[in-house]
């Protein structure tokens, strides 16, 4: 906090003094007026707090005793449907501009809480364009020597410890769903995690009540579809990843022949891999195939 006070007593000073120049006579001028407005004020600090904010609902979770960044939402509409686990892209993160965000901040106000937790996907290294190893020279490429610093016994120790599996975080999140007592779980994946959720689903030994896929590529194989009676959403953008409407009309033809009644697709026009500016439609969707699936399903029985 104190960073962010002496950050926004700067733009305060350059709001009340404008700056001034050296001329090339030597004298003293002011420079153009690019002092800033109560606006532009205001925005910045509004930035610069929002940066420095925790994650809204930040719920890490301890893994074999690792601690793996999490977020919960309770729902807000005081009738409780059930919660969704949110399974990220790779490259993602846990909040962003792009689908995850958006979904699990506006759900809960429809009866769904929402659970997201940091997943681990394999390491694709950078592509190295503008230098080559011919260009590295010895002294770049030695490892520097540094000296030991408190900390780092505590950081060589963390590093040390067993990775933790994408099975060991989702079991986590649903045993700490379990123990709010919430038994209809949903599995909505976007892009790798919808792979990931079909992959996961066929080893899960808790029941999951449902399956989104929301601009999911192929997988390596349709045959895990074959046994699967889940009901599945696959929701996907109009202007997508190339492939992505393929394999689910690939997936629509499997659904079909193993007689999965309760499979639906969505197409959102226009839309592209993150639905930018389609977001409202994205909720909209899921919103609305949840409550036909489930909420109005359960009121005609």
């Amino acid at each position: 906090m104190k960073s962010i006070r002496i950050v926004i007593l700067a733009l305060l000073g350059s709001l009340a003094f404008p700056a001034t120049v050296l001329a090339v006579d030597g004298t003293m001028e002011d420079a153009p007026d690019k002092t800033l407005s109560e606006m532009d004020l205001s925005n910045a600090i509004s930035g610069i707090v929002s940066q420095s904010s925790p994650i809204d609902g930040y719920q890490p979770l301890t893994v074999a005793g690792q601690e793996i960044a999490a977020t919960y939402l309770e729902e807000t509409l005081g009738e409780r449907h059930g919660a969704i686990i949110f399974l990220h892209d790779q490259g993602e993160k846990l909040e962003g501009n792009g689908v995850i965000t958006p979904l699990r901040h506006q759900m809960p106000q429809y009866g769904w809480s929402t659970l997201t937790i940091a997943l681990d996907y394999p390491f694709e290294p950078a592509i190295l364009l503008s230098a080559t190893v011919e260009n590295v020279s010895e002294a770049d490429s030695a490892e520097p020597v540094t000296e030991e610093k408190e900390g780092d016994g505590d950081k060589k120790e963390k590093a040390s410890l067993p990775p933790i599996s994408n099975v060991q975080r989702l079991d986590a999140a649903i045993a700490f769903l379990q123990e709010k007592e919430i038994d209809r779980i949903i599995y909505v994946g976007h892009g790798a995690g919808g792979n990931l959720a079909v992959e996961l689903l066929d080893t899960e030994t808790t029941p999951i009540q449902a399956l989104v896929l929301i601009s999911t590529p192929a997988l390596t194989t349709n045959d895990v579809f074959k046994t699967m009676q889940h009901p599945i959403l696959d929701l996907y953008g109009g202007n997508d990843l190339e492939g992505v409407a393929k394999a689910v009309q690939q997936r629509k033809v499997m659904m079909k022949r193993t007689g999965n009644s309760r499979y639906a697709t969505r197409e959102i026009v226009g839309a592209n891999r993150l639905f930018t500016g389609l977001q409202t439609t994205l909720v909209n969707s899921l919103r609305g195939w949840l409550k036909v699936t489930f909420i109005d399903e359960n009121n005609n029985n």
